[in-house]
């Protein structure tokens, strides 16, 4: 999270006040607690220029924090009304630490769970970016937090709603897999593509449910009135520390009457006829008497998508501790970091060795950190050292896997292709094992970019790799500006086809005109996205993961990075692909998620 917040986060759906006995309706209030004990990933230590010793929180101190002043309080005020239910949202993370620290509060979380009353929504183990990392990633993320809920015996919800309000459409096909039910889309993020809007009572998006979350509905449905009020949809460290977070350590104490103040206005609503409901349990009523309205064509962002530019705030946008923050340096390593994981996973499995717990540890690593906070939206120097530690930790194990598997098969060097799921021997160079490593056949540049470099000196070099493919390396010298930038010129067509989340093979089409925004930011989780004409853009992620930003009435992507620190080189590099979407998601899957590596 950020030291910087958003009122608007924590809303209220209607008056919590008393008021005259309401005609006969269905009515419910509904509540989405998003914590998040990464909230300030690694501390406080160091936060202040000046530093109070005892304001600096070392990692377990700060979630500790976090879990007693905030979580507990809102834990224990719904269980002093057994009849009103709630959704907490948190990380996998997050339930083994309350275990292994607070058995007193998991107790609790249990029985409020397996009865049903309390909902604790989980979608994935670490406040991860997984809107920018291939499906894998959120796969054993999933993985991890199904397995953390079992072992404590905590009921997991069938809700989802995510760090950050990630949200997405490919999320609809990997709920339905593992049984989730409802998706919170939230307003802000649906309204910024598609203008404001009058909510309905339920909507599918594909085969699941979703409901516009922190958007009220007042509806008749059938003759009879539906009405459905939020109470809080936010940062549930807010409520009980009165809107403080918890980079402010001096002031994040729980202040009971500010938690007297909410459960006097649920009161007052259910005297006024409101069910204090879960969203589970407001769905099961409410799709027994409506038929669910199909959600519109929305794309992949952020809850509060007009003050972060959406995804972009993560992937390439500075906020208030600029010469602190590297998003490219820290959202590429997780990129090399994912493709070493996933050779390393083939290399054992390939050579025989048994590196199972030692993969597991390194995936946990990796998931940690993509934490957001390692990026944004104002990460400090700890929270990007959190990050970058766990990363190459996880990076370190990888590596330690694949010399172990080396050493297994005999060879001093190896080709690991994990698309094929083989570990052969290199009898050459990388220019004869990997072709993405190849030299190529140097040649002019194809297209004109357009690159700002901020005052830096640059380099643009191309090469041919293939029929129809090249690639283009871009390096800014170190002095100069900190927001350098390149633009690939396209062609404006209707449509454009591009890459979304959890759906690495996947295409995704986007009429322009069926959208209300000016321009907008693409995480691009395998890296691709079109040009128009016929030619596709592909990021190598490893040396560049930035957002890629379009417009809706002109052509080309701009992918810009405002955090490039001024004593720092930068070497990005690109792949263009003319041929089809199919053919540029195949060539983004082999560059970034299934990369062939020389060992």
């Amino acid at each position: 999270m950020s030291p910087v917040r958003w009122s608007s986060l924590v809303c209220v759906g209607v008056s919590l006040a008393a008021g005259p006995a309401a005609e006969a309706a269905q009515k419910f209030a509904l509540g989405m607690f998003h914590f998040n004990v990464q909230y300030v990933c690694g501390g406080t230590t160091g936060f202040l220029v000046n530093p109070d010793p005892t304001l600096d929180l070392d990692n377990d101190a700060l979630e500790d924090r976090i879990i007693e002043e905030s979580l507990a309080p809102v834990v224990e005020l719904y269980e002093k009304h057994p009849s009103w239910g709630v959704d907490i949202e948190m990380q996998g993370y997050m339930l083994d630490v309350i275990a292994a620290r607070h058995p007193a509060l998991l107790d609790k979380l249990r029985a409020l769970t397996n009865s049903g009353q309390l909902d604790v929504v989980s979608f994935h183990y670490s406040d991860q970016l997984f809107l920018g990392y291939p499906t894998e990633d959120w796969e054993r993320s999933q993985e991890l937090t199904r397995a953390s809920f079992d072992r404590h015996g905590v009921a997991l919800s069938r809700t989802v709603f995510c760090q950050e309000g990630q949200a997405a459409p490919g999320m609809a096909a990997r709920m339905k897999e593992r049984g989730y039910r409802t998706l919170v889309w939230p307003k802000n993020l649906w309204s910024f593509q598609h203008g404001d809007f009058d909510a309905e009572p339920l909507y599918q998006l594909g085969d699941v449910f979703m409901i516009a979350g922190a958007k009220g509905v007042s509806k008749t449905v059938n003759g009879e009135s539906l009405e459905v009020a939020w109470t809080f949809f936010g940062d549930g460290e807010l409520l009980a520390t009165g809107d403080l977070d918890p980079y402010l350590v001096e002031f994040f104490f729980v202040k009971p009457e500010l938690v007297a103040k909410y459960e006097a206005g649920l009161e007052a609503l259910e005297a006024q006829g409101y069910r204090i409901a879960s969203v589970d349990q407001y769905v099961t009523e409410v799709s027994r008497k409506v038929t669910a309205t199909e959600a519109p064509k929305l794309l992949d962002g952020t809850w509060q998508p007009a003050s972060t530019g959406g995804i972009k705030r993560w992937l390439g946008g500075s906020g208030l501790w600029l010469t602190q923050e590297r998003d490219n340096h820290v959202r590429s390593l997780g990129a090399v970091a994912h493709r070493e994981l996933v050779a390393a996973e083939t290399a054992a499995k390939v050579s025989g060795i048994d590196a199972r717990e030692k993969l597991d540890g390194a995936w946990r690593l990796l998931l940690l950190g993509q934490v957001t906070d390692g990026s944004g939206i104002n990460p400090f120097r700890g929270e990007i050292q959190y990050a970058v530690s766990h990363v190459a930790e996880a990076l370190r194990l990888a590596r330690e896997v694949i010399d172990e598997a080396k050493g297994k098969l005999g060879h001093a060097a190896v080709v690991v292709d994990p698309a094929q799921g083989t570990v052969t021997h290199a009898s050459g160079g990388a220019a004869d094992a990997d072709e993405l490593s190849a030299a190529g056949m140097s040649i002019e540049p194809p297209i004109k970019l357009v690159i700002d470099a901020g005052g830096r000196a640059v380099t643009e070099t191309w090469a041919r790799l293939g029929e129809g493919h090249t690639r283009v390396s871009i390096t800014f010298a170190a002095e100069g500006a900190s927001t350098i930038s390149v633009t690939f010129p396209g062609t404006l067509e209707p449509a454009f086809e591009v890459g979304l989340a959890l759906d690495d093979s996947g295409v995704a089409t986007v009429e322009r005109a069926a959208y209300a925004f000016e321009r907008f930011h693409f995480a691009l989780p395998t890296g691709w996205i079109g040009l128009g004409g016929g030619r596709f853009l592909i990021k190598d992620m490893a040396r560049c993961h930035l957002a890629a930003e379009i417009e809706r009435e002109a052509a080309g992507v701009l992918v810009e990075d405002k955090t490039a620190a001024s004593s720092e080189s930068q070497r990005w590099v690109f792949h263009i692909l003319e041929g089809s979407a199919a053919e540029a998601a195949a060539l983004a899957k082999s560059v970034n998620v299934a990369r062939r590596l020389v060992r």
